[in-house]
C-alpha cells in the first residue's frame, strides 16, 4: 500500500479530520481512549525519562499495529522549528493536505502556506520508530499519528501520553486491561479545546 492509498483510508476512517490526537478525540469519542502519565514524576524530563516514554509508546502501538502496513504522518507546523530528521529518516514525502484538514487546523497553523504535511508507510515491527518517539518525548516534533489502514485504528503520541483510537469494543477493552495503569483516573487532562459543531462519529458495527 502506497502513501496516497493509505492516506484515502484515513480520510474514510476520520471522516476528514487531520490526524491530531486532541482534536479527533471529539469527533471521534466512541473509539478514544487516553494512555497517559507515561512520565513518572514532577521532576524535569531527563534523556532516561525520554527514554522510558518512548519505550511506552513502542509497548502500546506495538500492541495495535504489530505486523500490519501503517502510514506514519507528521504535520510541520512551524518547520523553522521542529526536527525533520527522524520523519525524513523514515521515507517521508510530502502530502497534499486535504483542504477539510487545513480548515480544522486553520486557528493552530502560524502559517498556513508553510506548513509541511508528510507521511511514509511501514511494516509495523518492535522498535521501528524509537527515534521518532524519542522526539516526540522531547517536544522537538509536530503532531504524529500511526494509521493501519486495515483496522481503522490509529495511535496519536504527545509529550505526556498518547490520544489512542481503537475500532471494536473488545479490542479497546483488552488494550485498557493490558496498559491499565496507564490509563487516566481523574479529569482528563490535555488543553482545552472548543468542541467543533456538527454529528459526532459513531463507531461502525
Amino acid at each position: 500500500m502506497n502513501v496516497q492509498e493509505a492516506l484515502d483510508a484515513w480520510q474514510a476512517q476520520y471522516a476528514g479530520q487531520p490526524p491530531v490526537g486532541f482534536m479527533l478525540r471529539f469527533t471521534h469519542d466512541s473509539v478514544w481512549t487516553r494512555i497517559n502519565h507515561l512520565r513518572d514524576g514532577i521532576e524535569p524530563a531527563t534523556i532516561e525519562d525520554d527514554r522510558t516514554i518512548a519505550s511506552r509508546f513502542d509497548a502500546v502501538a506495538s500492541a495495535l499495529f504489530n505486523g500490519t502496513t501503517v502510514l506514519v504522518l507528521g504535520i510541520h507546523l512551524d518547520p523553522r522549528h521542529e526536527d525533520k530528521t527522524e520523519l525524513r529518516a523514515l521515507g517521508a514525502t510530502p502530502v497534499p493536505p486535504p483542504e477539510s484538514w487545513i480548515e480544522a487546523l486553520r486557528e493552530y497553523l502560524p502559517d498556513s502556506g508553510r506548513a509541511e504535511f508528510v507521511g511514509a508507510t511501514l511494516l509495523w515491527q518492535r522498535g521501528c520508530l524509537d527515534q521518532l518517539w524519542m522526539a516526540v518525548a522531547r517536544d522537538l516534533i509536530g503532531p504524529i499519528a500511526v494509521f493501519c489502514p486495515a483496522t481503522g485504528d490509529a495511535f496519536c503520541p504527545y509529550g505526556g501520553g498518547a490520544d489512542v483510537f481503537v475500532w471494536g469494543s473488545e479490542r479497546r477493552s483488552k488494550l485498557g486491561d493490558r496498559f491499565r495503569t496507564r490509563l487516566p483516573s481523574a479529569a482528563l487532562p490535555g488543553p482545552i479545546i472548543k468542541r467543533p459543531a456538527g454529528k459526532m462519529a459513531a463507531e461502525k458495527s
